[in-house]
């Protein structure tokens, strides 16, 4: 067994997608898990480039997150 680094970017969202052309990142943090500073810099340049940002603390919030931005499109 040898350890493989990932190839992946440092600090991406742990979802990310397209919903009606806006891209979505959204970041899952339990407990008082915080966000690095390589995860503040993506979160920066998402809603820089006009993507939208969640930091999803339990499903009611993001749901409830969700459906405002989608409901006023």
């Amino acid at each position: 067994n040898k350890y493989i680094p990932s190839t992946s970017k440092r600090g991406l969202a742990d979802i990310m997608g397209t919903y009606r052309g806006l891209s979505l990142h959204i970041e899952i943090k339990i407990g008082k898990d915080e966000q690095s500073e390589d995860q503040k810099k993506i979160e920066a340049e998402v809603v820089q480039s006009g993507g939208l940002y969640f930091i999803a603390r339990d499903f009611d919030s993001f749901f409830t997150w969700f459906n405002q931005f989608d409901n006023g499109r």
